[in-house]
């Protein structure tokens, strides 16, 4: 009889935790976490020395653009960079982040597409509706961002619209990305969407990759990472799925767990997050 207690005791118990384990779990996939990372460089100008750039990735459509906002109000960000993936296929509507840059306005805004925009057949639409709202896409283009009489300059790579990375597209982001440089040296942040792609990316000459896609991998556990990739490779444990990498000397990266709220994909011990990364000069 003490045997059958205290198993059903144990199995209480185990029910109770799970209970309060999933309930503080879908707490945090309503709520939008702020990540912050300092990003040190002799390369960075004294000008841009604690310059701020708020990251926002995979936002698929999901209901947090007045969050995202509260946090640009708070955190005061230079900058708000988009790594793609605003819509949520079949559906090509971007809502969100129209909303999203309806209410911040004082904030310079550029974006690069995902796989989401990319295969969508209103891709130009999409572009166009960004335009249309001061969202500057930085479609296999750059710009320079001046701050205290310095400069450094932002490039922008356009998704692949394959999913399968080939030697011809791989040669295809590369020479994009490389033709964006100058010749005289300048500190470079790329922004692009497939973080996956960093084994090919990260030696094109650039300072510093900004990415997503592939949403923190979805699980995440403490002293393992994230569980699951997407659909593109079916891999679990994915490589590059989430936080800061550096590999030899090559360009740095930071990838975003994104802001997806997906009811087909739902996280676990992962809420939805944006980056903000402070500029250092050494």
């Amino acid at each position: 009889m003490k045997i059958l207690k205290r198993l059903l005791f144990a199995v209480l118990l185990l029910a109770v935790l799970t209970a309060v384990v999933l309930y503080i779990n879908a707490l945090q996939r309503d709520k939008v976490a702020l990540t912050r990372y300092n990003f040190k460089s002799s390369e960075i100008p004294q000008g841009f020395n604690g310059y701020r750039i708020l990251l926002i990735a995979d936002l698929h459509e999901a209901p947090f653009a007045e969050q995202i906002a509260d946090y640009i109000e708070e955190q005061e960000p230079d900058v708000a960079l988009i790594a793609g993936d605003m819509n949520q296929l079949p559906d090509e509507s971007i809502q969100e982040t129209v909303k999203l840059r309806k209410l911040v306005r004082d904030v310079p805004m550029y974006a690069v597409s995902g796989n989401h925009e990319r295969q969508c057949y209103n891709y130009y639409e999409i572009m166009a509706v960004m335009k249309a709202m001061d969202i500057i896409p930085l479609e296999n283009d750059s710009v320079r961002l001046e701050n205290r009489g310095d400069s450094i300059l932002l490039i922008g790579a356009k998704n692949p619209n394959e999913d399968h990375v080939t030697t011809e597209i791989v040669e295809k982001v590369q020479r994009k990305i490389r033709g964006q440089l100058p010749e005289e040296p300048c500190f470079s942040v790329l922004l692009f969407h497939r973080a996956g792609m960093y084994p090919y990316i990260k030696d094109t000459g650039v300072d510093l990759i900004l990415a997503g896609d592939i949403h923190g991998g979805v699980i995440r556990l403490p002293f393992v990472g994230g569980l699951i990739g997407n659909a593109r490779t079916k891999k679990f444990f994915p490589d590059y799925e989430y936080g800061y990498y550096k590999e030899g000397d090559s360009a740095a990266m930071i990838v975003s767990g994104g802001c997806d709220k997906n009811p087909e994909k739902k996280r676990y011990f992962n809420p939805p997050e944006v980056v903000l990364v402070t500029l250092e000069s050494e």
